[in-house]
Parts: C-alpha cells; sequence; structure tokens
C-alpha cells in the first residue's frame, strides 16, 4: 500500500525553524534563517525502513522524505538536500510583514490588491521558450522578507529607542535563461510489489546563470516546476518583450 505524500513536486516549503512561520519579522542574525525550497522528488521508504528505535521505542526516522532544491547564493549555485515530511512546512504558513508596518493578510489586503501568498500560489510554471528568462519560483519571497532590531540612544540625556526595519534576502535568485529541455524517463520508480518508490519530474528544464562566485557562466537542469516566467517584479522594459511578440505571431 503506497503512502500519501503531505507535499509534491514543485511545491515551496521551508524548514519549520524558519522565523516567519512564527511571526511577521526575522529577529537576530538573519544568516540563521533556512531557505525557502522546492521539492523536487519524493521518495517512500519501504517497510524495512527503520522508523523506530527498538531499544527505546523512539521515532528516529520517517517513511516520506524529500528532495529540496534551494540556490545558494553566496556560492551562485543551486544546493540538495532530503529532509523528513514532519520537518517541512508549507510557504503558506509564513508571514511576511507589509512595507506599512500593517499586520499582513492572506487574501486581500484594503487597498484590493492580492497578498504575496495569494500571488504564489497563483504561480503558473514556466513553458519552454529557447532564451525566454525564467525565474525560480522563491525569489520574491526570499527579497520580501524582512528583519527588525532596534538600538538605545542617549539624546540630550534621555534613552530613546531606534527601531529598524530591513530586507533580508539571503538566497535570492539571479534571473536564468532556458537553453535545454529533456523528458526525464525515470528508472526504479517503484518497488517489486507495485508501491511508489519514488516521484519525480516528467520534464526537465536547463538553465543557464551568471555565476558570480566563480566569474563564469553555470548551467544545470531542474524540474520544471522549479520555474515561472512571468516577471515577479516589474521593470521598466519586460524582460521577454521580444519573445513573447515572437511566440503570438
Amino acid at each position: 500500500m503506497s503512502l500519501d505524500n503531505l507535499f509534491k513536486i514543485g511545491d515551496i516549503v521551508t524548514f519549520k525553524t524558519h522565523p516567519l512561520l512564527y511571526d511577521i519579522y526575522i529577529k537576530g542574525d538573519g544568516k540563521l534563517v533556512p531557505p525557502f525550497m522546492i521539492v523536487s522528488e519524493i521518495c517512500f521508504e519501504d517497510k524495512k525502513k527503520k522508523v523506530v528505535d527498538t531499544s527505546n521505542g523512539k521515532t528516529i526516522a520517517e517513511r516520506i522524505k524529500y528532495t529540496c532544491v534551494f540556490f545558494d547564493d553566496n556560492k551562485s549555485e543551486f544546493k540538495e538536500i532530503v529532509i523528513y515530511e514532519s520537518m517541512l512546512r508549507n510557504y503558506t504558513k509564513f508571514s511576511i510583514a507589509r512595507t506599512d508596518g500593517k499586520k499582513p493578510v492572506y487574501k486581500i489586503d484594503d487597498k484590493d490588491k492580492i497578498s504575496l501568498i495569494t500571488e504564489v500560489e497563483n504561480y503558473i510554471d514556466a513553458e519552454y521558450l529557447y532564451s525566454n528568462i525564467v525565474y525560480f519560483k522563491t525569489k520574491k519571497l526570499e527579497l520580501l522578507k524582512k528583519r527588525s532590531s532596534s538600538k538605545d540612544f542617549i539624546i540630550n540625556g534621555n534613552e530613546e529607542n531606534k527601531k529598524t526595519i530591513e530586507n533580508v534576502v539571503n538566497y535570492s535568485t539571479p534571473e536564468f535563461v532556458l537553453c535545454g529541455y529533456k523528458k526525464e524517463l525515470g528508472e526504479d520508480l517503484f518497488y517489486p510489489n507495485g508501491d511508489t518508490k519514488k516521484m519525480i519530474s516528467k520534464v526537465l528544464y536547463k538553465v543557464k546563470w551568471f555565476n558570480s562566485n566563480q566569474m563564469k557562466f553555470s548551467e544545470q537542469y531542474l524540474p520544471k516546476e522549479c520555474f515561472i516566467d512571468k516577471q515577479p517584479f516589474d521593470t521598466l522594459v519586460p524582460h521577454n518583450e521580444e519573445k513573447d511578440k515572437k511566440a503570438s505571431k
């Protein structure tokens, strides 16, 4: 009998210690905050997997785990990590403070603009169009998270406290250019009894970006579910303006 997975390929998740799951601001060192990640593979352990320590009856593992990918902005490269299901939370559970300091809302704000959560919920996977610019799904979430700090000052003999709000942009990603496409055939996806062993993306996109750490251009194949082609931030000239015109002809 197959197990039911909580998350699916392309879902944005984060480690359950992320401070924005519990408050609207990050407190302390922003470098200690875990990244937002995208599920790229789902694995189901067989019944032989030891999940309980028989010597004490304590749980030590799980039968469902996820391969998650995130962008290391220090090294300008993607990294993968395998994490058990109960250690992850969906991005819809976190809060990001609004720029006006008011409490965040999750569907419609007082200016009739959709919230960030709703915007990300409506993301559609990027279509493949050679040399089109695409964006890693976590880009906007990483750029808009905020950190709160305060400092005491003595002014004219009186103690005053100054509060500072700043964006914490670690794990932010550059824009990427599509340069390759392949279908994932998938091997060893099932156990002999027919139960699912792992779930993977059916299509991979190869993307290219400038690696500022190594001072070169890097390329990598990742599931198509990792990318969107709708521009998350407006620019004076749209990124894919010329390509969009050609595609519409």
